[in-house]
């Protein structure tokens, strides 16, 4: 499923250019089972212009976390528990999200938005449960995927460019996310 999410967000954002990486985000940052790297990545690869990228990029994102927040806020716990394996979030992540949204406040947003390979929507699932405040989760959401987004646009770019080397770094750094996810579920 999520290889076939990832060919239509390919082709949405080739035939609509920046409207379809917003959707793309907008919809990896609310509930669906999409990688942010890909959906970045991607439109970096395809030519949309740095900027466009970082700016429909992050808006769609943070437009995106509303309705996760929203989702972890009013949609109750259970309800997340029971249906979040299918779009990737596991009851320990909500755990440790919310415990680290907690201890943080919304600084955890700023700070989960930067860490790589973890999900938009585990921590604004988890902004949402712990409650923090709504215009300081915003502003936190949006000034941690700024950054993201110029570095992936980057990478992106650069893939198109130089093609096999950027490919080779790209299998060896899904090659190294899986061993290192991999490692973590055996423990």
């Amino acid at each position: 499923m999520e290889n076939l999410l990832q060919a239509d967000i390919n082709s949405l954002i080739r035939n609509f250019g920046d409207i379809g990486l917003f959707l793309g985000m907008f919809l990896e940052s609310s509930i669906f089972p999409i990688p942010s790297e890909a959906v970045v990545v991607a439109a970096g690869a395809i030519g949309i212009p740095l900027a466009s990228i970082i700016i429909f990029g992050s808006l769609g994102a943070t437009l995106g976390s509303i309705v996760g927040y929203s989702i972890g806020r009013y949609a109750a716990v259970p309800v997340i528990l029971r249906y979040g394996k299918f779009v990737f979030i596991k009851p320990h992540h909500l755990q440790k999200a919310e415990a680290f949204a907690k201890k943080y406040g919304p600084w955890s947003v700023f700070l989960g938005r930067l860490l790589p390979i973890i999900p938009f929507k585990v921590f604004s699932v988890s902004a949402g449960i712990a409650k923090l405040p709504f215009i300081p989760f915003i502003i936190c959401t949006m000034l941690g995927v700024l950054p993201r987004m110029y570095l992936l646009g980057v990478f992106g770019s650069v893939l198109i460019k130089y093609k096999r080397p950027a490919f080779l770094v790209l299998i060896a750094a899904i090659a190294i996310f899986f061993i290192f996810r991999l490692k973590k579920q055996r423990q």
